[in-house]
């Protein structure tokens, strides 16, 4: 399996590439990119979890909303993600995506950079290409 991600470099913002050889796995590699723009995560033991259900109508969508939710995280109840995993459900909930997103405090993890504020809309791109899914992301910072 082919994935990974990576900070390109950008104006004043971040910009954040991912890519995966499934949907799911690309949505995890950039919650992935995200957070190491910011927090050295290194063996931090996850104390906690959130789940994040997700019916966007576009790809698009569903790459914004689960990157607010991180930031959210971050923001509100002060937590970081330290793992993630990101699932299409099936029977009743078809159609519906589900990531859970492994947590610890905020300030159990060192610090690496400024905290994102927002995901940007622009230059955002998510889709299939050439049979790998690609992201590319502007987190305003």
């Amino acid at each position: 399996m082919s994935r990974g991600h990576r900070a390109v470099p950008h104006t004043a913002d971040i910009a954040l590439e991912a890519w995966a050889d499934s949907r799911e796995e690309c949505l995890a590699e950039a919650v992935r990119a995200l957070v190491e723009t910011f927090a050295d995560v290194g063996e931090a033991v996850p104390d906690d979890s959130v789940v994040v259900t997700m019916a966007d109508e576009t790809d698009e969508e569903l790459l914004v909303t689960l990157l607010d939710e991180v930031v959210y995280q971050v923001e509100v109840p002060g937590r970081v993600a330290v793992d993630v995993s990101v699932d299409e459900r099936t029977g009743a909930t078809k159609g519906q995506v589900e990531a859970r997103l492994a947590t610890v405090p905020a300030a159990s993890v060192e610090q690496v950079g400024a905290l994102p504020k927002a995901v940007a809309l622009h230059g955002l791109r998510f889709g299939r290409e050439a049979g790998t899914w690609h992201a590319h992301i502007v987190v305003d910072v």
